[in-house]
């Protein structure tokens, strides 16, 4: 045994190993001590990068091919009504079959009695604004009358606080289809307002509405259901008799300017005064 390898034994039966020594500064055979700890220490590095690798990779597999990962996202969910909700439980969207569909509310407060039941039979899509306002859906269904059927398309949006102001909308049964673009003028307040100006509470059925609405002079019942409820302004659809149709009324729901076209014969153009009467018209 040469005398360097006396030294490193030495120093190895005293109880410290070489690499303290060497930190220490206790050993003078810094050379071969520092180049042993060089490799040691790099012989470490080279398991644990080969380890991390390892891990990474089969990581990387599991995430792409596992089996598990692809089972725990379920194919189909099918349920009768899903309502997605606001953290505080508040409506967002209501997707219902045709029994379970959703009523209307404004602040949270059903606004007209019985209006589930008359929407049953008809599958259903419900806006509501996350306070609890409906504002709008979609409503699709097909029903079995005594002369044959109705089918129903219909996608609506709401005012603030209020009924429909746009309705994209296809109706059809044995007498024919219609099909069109409705645009409505609604009031700035409120339809519980609206019930309340009628002395109605939220929740009123719908007999409890029309007799309220027949309650107000004849004289004054048009003008003052505009007041309450707003008026259609614009219409463009077809008719069942095949009639294309672009309806422009004023504010206070008289038609002003009509665009026919007939499914046969010649279109033409109709500009009305407040009664009704034609003052022009193209071809004259």
């Amino acid at each position: 045994m040469d005398m360097q390898q006396q030294k490193f034994n030495h120093s190895t039966d005293t109880g410290q190993s070489p690499d303290t020594d060497r930190v220490a500064g206790v050993d003078g055979n810094g050379d071969l001590i520092s180049a042993i700890q060089y490799k040691r220490v790099r012989q470490q590095l080279i398991l644990v990068w080969a380890a991390i690798s390892g891990l990474l990779l089969a990581l990387l597999i599991m995430v792409i091919w596992s089996p598990a990962r692809e089972s725990s996202l379920p194919p189909v969910v099918t349920v009768e009504r899903l309502e997605v909700v606001e953290p505080d439980g508040s409506p967002a969207m209501i997707l219902a079959n045709s029994q379970r569909p959703a009523a209307a509310t404004i602040d949270g407060q059903l606004i007209m009695e019985g209006q589930a039941e008359e929407r049953k039979g008809t599958p259903s899509i419900i806006f509501f604004d996350g306070k609890g306002d409906e504002v709008g859906g979609m409503l699709f269904g097909t029903r079995e009358t005594p002369d044959g059927y109705q089918a129903g398309r219909h996608l609506s949006f709401d005012g603030y606080g209020q009924d429909q102001t746009v309705v994209l909308a296809h109706y059809q049964d044995s007498s024919g289809s219609r099909s069109g673009l409705t645009i409505s003028d609604r009031p700035s307040h409120s339809l519980l307002e609206t019930f309340d100006q009628l002395g109605l509470e939220p929740g009123a059925s719908r007999e409890q509405m029309r007799a309220a609405i027949e309650s107000i002079p004849e004289d004054r019942r048009a003008s003052r259901t505009r007041e309450l409820f707003g008026t259609t302004r614009a219409f463009l659809g077809s008719a069942p008799d095949g009639e294309a149709r672009l309806e422009l009324k004023d504010g206070q729901g008289r038609p002003r300017i009509l665009i026919e076209t007939p499914e046969d014969g010649e279109p033409a153009i109709r500009i009305l005064d407040e009664t009704g009467e034609t003052v022009l018209q193209l071809p004259g």
